[in-house]
């Protein structure tokens, strides 16, 4: 045990029910309505009824484009506005034109429709025909059909409109449009099913219907299913790319080390292309856990992937350290087997079963996926499917799955510099992020992120170009510090135009980004650059191989997480999420001179989310600094005080006291909707320390610690904002931002959300408790560096609070006050 061990906070919270929401803001700018728009342009009005034509034709053509007797015909249109469409088009354009809407993205300016009313429908037809023929200069707005004014653009779904990533492989993932209730859809559904069942192809589906695997399918069967079921919104590869392992000089003929193991190990279930049975250091860690997709076997690694990322969660950083001879090993390993060979397709569906499966019976409760499906996440994309379900996981059990962030192809950065395309002297890092123009061959999106990577209620991790080693490489990236040019960033963007127009100043949040951390990864272009790990004594490249990837940085971090959960096994996963991102720190330093300017600093920022993960720090503190934790859950509307006491002695010292905090809560998602994907706000600020109905009611502004630190996330504007269930917040704090003679703080929770959503969603947010871990550090930092420190922050702490420590709970027992 720790001799500085984290601790849980046990005393309960003051609460109460309400508070005021318009605090902290200015009320006449709350209030401001945009200006009125102008009369409709005679461009847009040659537009409308261009489109119009379009539509028309586009439902004749898929009437004849299809080649199977498919029961019904479902005309499904896509309508995308310059504003958000929220609850009164909702009514408008459902009582008007019969359209209900089945998915919104893009900030919810982008709408599919199902038709539910064709009579009513046939009012759109006329109204879209009598708008464009207005006299010029004649006002619209104060007719019935002005709110067509406010359409970007609009088209039928036909089949270039429901194909994703698509190689030709013989694998799909299909998911199905929201409209299953329909008898319709229904009678598709099933003939969907019986013509695959027919043609020898393998189906595999969620108990909802909503999302299938296909598997042993045949060229063309692509273009079949796109155009001739309606019922179906996309359908893309479901084939990974994984990075083989290569080998730069005689291996030797050894692994050279031993392997230490304690009892109670975490088990984390490794998620890749099987673990190879002849490893030897990870003979001993193995359990008797095993799936196999592939029909080949679960502990033969034939590419070798699944071998390297087990390794490095077995042994994590330890591995890198050539002075231990002895490594005690961080966790045992449970395989899933989900891909055989490089470029594999990936049966999510069975995937996700797994999952539920391996937690229910085993208690597995950590899963690293270094695996993403193909393509990149356009920029503001909602969250896939595949993440979907990755959340609802979740957020239904105590899981928590660490997944990378993706990678950029060797081969096309190989290219790149071939061509001449890419200078990494002028190119770095406008690579990633570089839209005006940009770089030639190249397009910035497809640095995004790769799914599932976007799920929120898990973790995603990106790379670091180090690769632990002292020596010189001949890597690409410009320092082993920043992010190596593989690394993928977030595909949040929140200068991006959606439909020609600027998201709202309330609809940006700085707290929606991924990756949630990075880690070292090592770096192209060469093997040397890359980072060393295990591989087969049978393997071309026995006993030690070389490789680079987001999908090393993963495992490295899971293997933190199988050291939090060993340490502090009766925390909730969230806590260990927190605990995690509560430790980073920017890899770069605060100034990295590759991303010193404004742009270049949010970049940065998408690109390393959180920073790294302190080891000196994760796992316990020290004298002069403590961490503890919050686990508790709250109700929607709940206000809750949480006080906080501080020694005296921090009302004289010349010292500062930093203060670190971090929330995570994890949330039911809503399907096909990005504004309401998380309908749930919860948020924390540290104050002075006030009775909580001043707190929850007065205004805000009297009771702040420190000038420009309030809530940790604003809920202004809660039905057209997104919000992130991930805050952090630092600052330091000084005498002078205390009450005199009172060294105390309130630390405040919140929790709103979305009102605007199913009548099943909203009833679930109002009556259920939602569960919340918040982790808070605080450090003693010296005025100066010949400056003392007083050496017992962590007792006095301890001694003024009700902190227990952690390791006295019993695993999945709660405290008072909490869950």
């Amino acid at each position: 045990m720790p001799e500085y061990p984290h601790l849980l906070y046990s005393k309960s919270p003051e609460k109460t029910n309400g508070f005021k929401r318009t605090r902290g803001r200015d009320t006449k700018k709350e209030e401001q309505k945009p200006e009125p728009a102008p009369p409709i342009s005679e461009e847009k009005k040659r537009f409308l009824a261009a489109k119009l034509n379009a539509y028309n034709s586009a439902v004749a053509e898929r009437v004849t484009k299809k080649t199977l007797p498919i029961p019904a015909h479902i005309d499904l249109i896509q309508i995308d506005f310059y504003v958000t469409f929220d609850k009164e088009l909702q009514n408008h354009f459902f009582r008007n034109y019969g359209l209900y809407p089945i998915d919104l993205s893009h900030f919810n300016k982008n709408v599919l429709f199902s038709i539910g009313n064709k009579k009513l429908f046939k009012n759109f037809f006329t109204d879209i025909d009598i708008i464009s023929k207005l006299k010029q200069g004649e006002d619209h707005r104060k007719e019935s059909f002005s709110r067509l004014a406010l359409i970007s653009d609009f088209f039928l779904l036909d089949d270039t409109h429901r194909k994703g990533v698509l190689s030709g492989q013989e694998g799909y993932v299909l998911t199905i449009c929201d409209i299953l209730e329909y008898a319709e859809a229904r009678e598709q559904l099933n003939y969907l099913t019986d013509y695959l069942k027919s043609e020898g192809v393998e189906v595999t589906s969620t108990q909802e219907a909503n999302l299938f695997f296909l598997k042993n399918g045949f060229s063309g069967l692509d273009k079949i299913l796109a155009e001739n079921f309606d019922i179906i919104r996309l359908i893309t590869s479901a084939r990974v790319p994984v990075i083989k392992p290569g080998t730069v000089a005689t291996p030797v003929r050894s692994y050279g080390f031993k392997v230490s193991v304690e009892e109670d190990l975490p088990i984390v279930c490794v998620v890749d292309t099987g673990i190879q049975a002849q490893v030897e250091p990870l003979t001993e860690l193995m359990t008797n856990i095993t799936i196999d997709h592939t029909g080949t076997a679960a502990l033969w690694d034939e590419v070798g992937h699944g071998t390297a990322v087990a390794g490095l969660i077995a042994f994590g950083t330890d591995f890198y350290d050539y002075s231990i001879e002895e490594i005690p090993a961080k966790a045992r390993l449970a395989v899933l087997k989900v891909i055989h060979e490089q470029n594999d397709d990936l049966n999510v569906v069975a995937l996700i079963r797994d999952i539920r499966e391996l937690y229910l019976s085993y208690d597995i409760r950590i899963f690293n996926i270094s695996l993403n499906l193909p393509g990149s996440k356009p920029y503001n994309g909602a969250i896939g499917k595949f993440a979907f379900e990755l959340d609802k996981l979740a957020y239904e059990l105590d899981i928590l799955v660490i997944n990378s962030i993706g990678n950029y192809k060797i081969e096309d950065i190989d290219t790149m510099l071939l061509l001449g395309d890419l200078d990494i002297n002028t190119h770095y890092p406008s690579f990633f992020y570089k839209t005006n123009p940009e770089i030639e061959g190249h397009s910035c999106d497809f640095t995004n992120l790769q799914e599932p990577s976007e799920s929120m209620n898990n973790l995603s991790v990106g790379a670091l170009a180090g690769n632990f080693e002292t020596e010189i490489t001949d890597g690409i990236t410009p320092a082993k510090e920043y992010p190596a040019i593989y690394s993928r960033k977030s595909h949040w963007d929140a200068t991006a135009l959606i439909n020609g127009k600027k998201l709202k100043d309330t609809q940006r949040n700085k707290y929606l980004f991924k990756p949630d951390l990075v880690f070292e990864g090592g770096d192209y272009v060469s093997l040397e650059a890359g980072m060393e790990v295990l591989s087969s004594p049978q393997g071309r490249s026995p006993y030690f191989a070389r490789m680079a990837g987001t999908s090393l940085a993963t495992p490295l971090i899971t293997s933190m997480v199988a050291q939090l959960v060993k340490e502090y096994p009766a925390l909730k996963m969230t806590s260990i999420k927190a605990l995690l991102i509560n430790s980073a720190e920017s890899p770069a330093g605060k100034k990295p001179p590759h991303f010193n300017s404004a742009d270049t600093k949010k970049l940065f920022h998408k690109l390393t989310g959180h920073g790294r993960p302190n080891p000196d720090r994760f796992m316990e503190s020290n004298e002069d600094s403590i961490t503890f934790v919050i686990e508790d859950s709250i109700k929607f509307d709940g206000f809750y005080s949480f006080d906080l006491r501080f020694p005296d002695w921090v009302l004289s010292t010349s010292n500062k006291i930093e203060l670190t905090a971090t929330l995570v809560y994890k949330f039911l998602p809503i399907p096909n909707n990005h504004l309401a994907y998380l309908p749930l706000h919860i948020s924390f600020g540290i104050f002075k320390p006030r009775e909580i109905s001043t707190l929850s009611q007065d205004e805000l502004k009297n009771y702040i610690l420190k000038k420009g630190e309030s809530w940790s996330e604003d809920h202004f504007g809660v039905e057209d904002r997104v919000f992130s269930n991930v805050q952090k917040v630092c600052f330091s704090i000084s005498p002078h931002h205390f009450d005199a003679d009172n060294p105390c703080v309130a630390i405040a929770m919140r929790c709103y959300g979305k009102s605007t959503i199913p009548q099943a969603d909203f009833r679930h947010l109002r009556e259920s408790a939602h569960p919340f871990s918040l982790v808070v550090g605080l450090r003693e930092i010296p005025r100066t560096k010949k400056s003392k420190l007083s050496g017992s922050l962590y007792n006095d702490i301890e001694a003024l609070n009700e902190l227990q420590a952690i390791a006295d709970l019993e695993a999945g027992s709660s405290v008072e006050g909490g869950i």
